[in-house]
This record gives structure tokens, sequence and C-alpha cells, in this order.
């Protein structure tokens, strides 16, 4: 090993092959989250991580009153002070597998060379940021990132949305196909002032085949009670006796479709007189539909033509409650997957990197939705077709953990709530209790980075983005005095008035 490394300190105490001890009285005290290599015996470098610094005073141990340190304070010298840390070990340099031996106590520890760091971190597809500990672009591996999916987790305002954004740009840089289920509409309006890298985005307006759908997402989609147990018998009848009498190429429109239902549910009314006022309400809420939620039904309708392929599309969901947010994400999902299930048997496989916002009010833990049937199918099963998911949420402790357990690599910004920390730990086995102690102290734009697409857990300041989306924060003082300044210039009298009172 070069000697002209800076040696930060000492190996000290019992050692393991995942984590050892160092001491130092270096006058720079080593920072959490940088890097240092180590020589083991068989003259191997391993790089490390340092996840815990302490300072300690040997002299003022045990001191016990203000006036002692006072004239302590004058005596001491700097190197009465001693830092001790903590080191994951990371990996061998070279073959990046863990040594099965650990080092000796007493060996050196080493500031992690940029050559070393960069090899370790700059090799991947895409850069999504730096190392916080120096200035070094941190590269992810598309195809372990998309094959083990994602998912960007933090409390709201820590740069979620410009995570997104990012990943956007340097996917597009890539050609990827992307679909993003944009519950606020923050993607809508995206846009790049790279000018080597342009967006090329193609909006889809959410709409759904209702004659493609089962009769109980009909239902759903109507507004009708889950515990309303007689209207939906009598709606899944309807639709029964429809498809049998009817192909999808018969009718002309939606409301046809919806108007024959009607027509055969009212057939029911003197038949089944005893239910008469369940008919009469599921006649009532599916009219109500053709009237409130006409824009989001359609027949005709194949969601996977409106998917451009190497485009970043965009499906803006905001103005939806939730229900029908569900109900759209569930449907599109399912085509997805059994589209690239389909692509990949006639050998002609088409990738797709699918981001879910909000993911938590569509794949919650404690309540069945449909979306969380296919988005937590793709979850197991869509590495195998080439259907990746990112899954974005500012509240992890409510997402389902099966969904999120099967997310591999981790974008973790500030989490305060221990439940939320616990809740993401749980469903991680790379974060380690000293990576959870670091969430509370992140920055605006800082995260832990941690999985198969990295391999090596790292601290990293996230690239922002160069270009525009919405979900920024508002300036609100700049808003509030613009609004005052223009009502006051409405307001200004005109001049002196010298008519009769």
């Amino acid at each position: 090993m070069e000697n002209k490394k800076e040696v930060i300190g000492y190996i000290v105490g019992e050692t393991t092959t995942t984590e050892v001890t160092f001491l130092s009285n270096s006058d720079k005290i080593p920072e959490v989250g940088s890097y240092v290599s180590i020589e083991y015996p068989n003259g191997r470098e391993v790089l490390g991580m340092i996840e815990g610094v302490m300072q300690s005073c040997p002299i003022l141990d045990e001191v016990l009153s203000v006036e002692d340190i006072l004239k302590l304070r004058k005596l001491e010298k700097e190197d009465s002070y001693l830092v001790i840390g903590k080191i994951k070990i990371l990996g061998d340099v070279e073959e990046k597998k863990i040594p099965k031996i650990p080092p000796k106590p007493g060996t050196e520890v080493y500031s992690a060379s940029e050559e070393i760091l960069k090899k370790m971190f700059s090799t991947g597809d895409i850069e999504i940021g730096k190392l916080l500990s120096k200035d070094i672009p941190v590269r992810l591996d598309v195809n372990r990132l998309c094959s083990r999916h994602l998912a960007i987790l933090a409390i709201t305002g820590m740069g979620k949305s410009n995570t997104v954004a990012v990943l956007l740009s340097e996917l597009n840089r890539l050609k990827a196909t992307v679909l993003v289920f944009d519950v606020h509409g923050e993607y809508r309006d995206i846009e790049s002032y790279n000018e080597n890298n342009k967006l090329r985005v193609n909006i889809i307006k959410p709409k759904i085949n209702v004659y493609e759908i089962s009769s109980d997402s009909l239902a759903d989609l109507a507004g009708v009670d889950v515990a309303a147990t007689k209207q939906r018998l009598y709606i899944r009848k309807a639709v029964d006796n429809v498809k049998e009498k009817y192909r999808e190429s018969d009718l002309q429109s939606a409301e046809d479709y919806i108007n024959l239902i009607v027509d055969e549910l009212e057939s029911f009314l003197e038949e089944s007189k005893r239910d008469a006022n369940s008919i009469y309400t599921a006649i009532f809420r599916l009219k109500d539909m053709l009237k409130f939620k006409g824009h989001l039904i359609t027949l005709h309708y194949n969601p996977i033509e409106k998917i451009k392929e190497n485009y970043i599309n965009i499906l803006p969901l905001e103005g939806l409650d939730e229900n029908d947010i569900d109900i759209i994400i569930s449907y599109i999902s399912k085509e997805i997957l059994m589209d690239r299930k389909k692509a990949l048997r006639e050998g002609c496989p088409k990738p797709i990197f699918i981001i879910l916002e909000e993911a938590h009010l569509v794949i919650p833990k404690y309540r069945n939705t449909r979306s969380k049937i296919y988005i937590s199918r793709i979850a197991r099963e869509g590495r195998k077709f080439g259907v990746g998911l990112c899954l974005v949420s500012q509240r992890p402790k409510t997402l389902d953990p099966e969904t999120l357990s099967q997310c591999n690599n981790l974008i973790i910004s500030k989490l305060i709530e221990p439940h939320d920390q616990q809740h993401v730990q749980q469903a991680s086995e790379n974060l380690s209790e000293d990576l959870l102690k670091q969430l509370p102290g992140l920055n605006v734009g800082e995260a832990i980075i941690i999985g198969p697409a990295l391999r090596i857990p790292a601290l990293v300041k996230i690239n922002k983005f160069n270009g525009k989306y919405g979900g920024e924060d508002l300036d609100i003082v700049w808003i509030w005095e613009k609004s005052y300044s223009e009502r006051s210039r409405e307001e200004e009298p005109l001049g002196d008035y010298d008519g009769l009172d």
C-alpha cells in the first residue's frame, strides 16, 4: 500500500468481518459517511464507511464542576482528545466482496483515495448525485435498478420530486420507456434545460375501457359501496347479460354500454320487486357516473397503445379521488404486466420502468385496494418480464410491507418518525442501525442510497434537476407581496371627486 496515503486512525478492540472500531487523535475528525481503506493480512485493500464517530477526553472524564473544566482547558492540548469511530466493512476493492476474516487490531485505517472511490461509485449507467464526503459522482447500474426495483422515501419537502426528476432525465438519456403515475400532476409540464438531453415526454389522458373491467370495478367506479352486496349482485348480472348479447365492437360508446346495463337492471324490477330499492340505487349510481365521470370512461381503448416506447410517459391523475386513482392504476398495471409477458413469449421484450407517486395511497399497509393486487404482483414477478417498479412515498410506515420489501434499492432522505424508520429497516436488511441513525440529520437533497444498483451504501447529495417541474415549494412571501401590490393598485383612488354628496 502506498505510504503517501493519509492515516486517520488504528483499529482497536475486537474485530468482526463486517464491523470494526478505530481510534484516532487526528486533528481532522473523520466525518460520518466518509470512506476509509484498510489493508488486510493477505494484501487485499478493503473499503469501509464510517458509520459513527464520538470524541473523548480522558482528563475530563471524572470532572464534576465547571470550575475544574475551565482550569483544565487552559492545560489541555489538541492531542488530549481521542476520536473513537465505528467502521462498516463494505467489501474488497477488487472483488467487492466482504472478506471472510476480520482485520487485525492495530491495523492502520487510511482515508480512501479518489481513485478507489471513483472505481466503486462512478461506473454505473446514470448519475444520481455526488458523495457527501467528497465530490465524487455516484452512478447507478440501471439493469439492477429496474430489475430489483426502487423505493424513494422521505418526509415532505426533502427532495423526492427532484430525485424523481433527475432519475427521469437520466433514464431519458438512455432512451428508456418510463410510465409515471403522477398523482398530483407534478410532472405534466416537466422540462429539461439541458440542450443535449431534451426530455421526450408523452402525456397520457387517464381513461378506462369500461367493457374490459370487471363488474366489481365498474361498481367501484360508479361509487357503489362495497357493503351494498345486492346492488353489486344486480350490476354483475346485468353486465353478464350485456356481454352475452354484445361484443365491444358492436357498441359505439361507453354511454351505449352503460345504458344497456341500465336497461338490464330495469328489466329486473318486475321479477325482483323486493329488491327494487337496491336496483333503483344501482341505476342511479350508473347514470351519475355517466354524468360526472364521462371524461374517464370509454370503449375501444387499449392503454398499452398510448404508451410510447423510449419516452417518459406521464399519466396525470390530479383532480381524481382516491377510488378512481386506484381503479385506473390497477387497470393499467394489469394491462402492462399482461402485455410484457406476451412480448417476452413472442421473443420481443419491451422493458418498462413504472414510477408510482404517493404509493401509500394505493398500496397501503392495512387496507386492500385493487392496485395493491397488481403492483405487488409486479414487485414479485416484474423483473422476469422487464417491468421495473419505483415507489415514492413520504409515509413508509403506511406502505404495504410485502411490496416495499421487494424494492431492493432504496433512496432514503430525511425520516424523523421512528415508526417510519423501523418500517424501512424491516423492509431492507442492508439498512444498519448506524445508517438508520443518520436519517433524521439529513438535509434537503441528501440521501442514503443502498441496494444492488450501487452495491455499496453511500451518503449522497442528489443532483439538482436542471429544468422545471411541479411540486416545488411555493415562495409564499413573494406571492403575498405580489397579490398585495396588485390589489393595492386596483384599489387606488382615481382622483378627487368634486360632485355632490
